[in-house]
């Protein structure tokens, strides 16, 4: 089957979805074929593929070059494991499965595949690096990504990059500060903060940012994992409802800027019928997890590590009150 067969199986009314989704203008006044050699030229540039391949999700795009390596024409897979291939044009679900038309396919094969290769790397370390960013902090200055970028990579985060990156993510810049989209409306008016460089937490290593990238963030830590296998334990939904709850409270306890609030959320969405010895565990564990979390209100910093930080201030101004005591004495026998 070649492009333009795949297209006709379509009927009119896909055809200028499509077309007007891809050219952003109406297709009212298009016939059939106009609107089949339309998208297919639009579809064929090495402009376009490259776009949607350096796009197109690693499972997918292992499974989709596989195909054009070895020439396969019907790709035996449920709809859902080529998703976006299928939105983006470089598949057709037919009875007989999943088509790459062999034109198509053909296209794909002249391009540059080592380039490509190497600019999906990029970008998926682009993509860690952002999305690390964004979950470990919630809230981050401009200054502090650019130097996180030079220490980890040791190059500038160019403008075009970071541009770039937040584009794919559909975030905004505000002022000098990104600002997830779940938080950013609180921003809203209000004074944003200045950068001071000591107030953010800054992981070692790349590797140690990795932890906090993409939908994956904060799974790692180990006393709010201990306080959510309780809440998983006890809470009478399962299932996709139990998932949506857990996910919930990750994000209220890692958003989280006032205790007592967060405390009373929890209540309301999952304690109300404990018993009072569970209560007192739950109560426990929310504070230790409330201690030993990365937040976002303290920069990705632990509230115990906030604390260690005061005690090592006032200790360090202690011990310069003394010294100035100690040199005063001096002067006072010298003269």
């Amino acid at each position: 089957m070649d492009y333009r067969e795949a297209l006709l199986n379509l009927n009119d009314s896909d055809l200028k979805y499509i077309y007007e989704q891809l050219f952003q203008e109406s297709a009212a006044e298009l016939h059939q074929i106009e609107l089949i050699e339309s998208i297919r030229k639009e579809v064929f540039t090495s402009e376009y593929l490259n776009r949607i391949l350096l796009l197109m999700p690693s499972d997918e795009y292992a499974l989709l070059m596989h195909a054009v390596e070895e020439k396969h024409e019907f790709v035996p897979v449920p709809a859902e494991r080529v998703f976006f291939a299928l939105q983006s044009l470089l598949m057709f679900e037919t009875k007989q499965g999943m088509v790459l038309p062999f034109d198509l396919r053909d296209e794909i094969n002249q391009l540059n595949k080592h380039d490509l290769d190497e600019k999906r790397q990029q970008l998926e370390q682009d993509l860690d690096f952002i999305t690390g960013v964004l979950f470990l902090y919630g809230y981050v200055h401009r200054q502090h990504v650019e130097q996180l970028y030079r220490q980890y990579f040791d190059e500038e985060l160019t403008e075009e990059r970071l541009n770039h990156m937040l584009e794919l993510l559909g975030i905004e810049q505000v002022e000098d500060m990104m600002i997830l989209p779940v938080i950013r409306e609180g921003f809203v008016g209000q004074k944003l903060p200045d950068y001071h460089a000591e107030h953010y937490y800054t992981p070692k290593t790349f590797e140690e940012l990795k932890l906090y990238a993409g939908s994956h963030h904060h799974q790692h830590e180990e006393s709010l994992n201990h306080f959510l296998e309780f809440i998983q334990t006890h809470a009478s939904q399962d299932g996709k409802e139990s998932a949506e709850l857990i996910d919930t409270i990750r994000f209220l306890m890692v958003a989280s800027n006032d205790a007592n609030l967060t405390m009373e959320e929890l209540i309301n969405l999952f304690a109300k019928d404990l018993s009072e010895p569970e209560f007192k565990l739950f109560e426990q564990l929310f504070i230790t997890a409330l201690e030993e979390t990365r937040l976002w209100v303290y920069g990705g910093k632990k509230l115990s590590e906030i604390r260690q930080e005061i005690e090592e201030q006032e200790q360090a101004e202690e011990e310069e009150k003394e010294k100035k005591v100690i040199n005063l004495d001096v002067f006072r026998k010298d003269t």
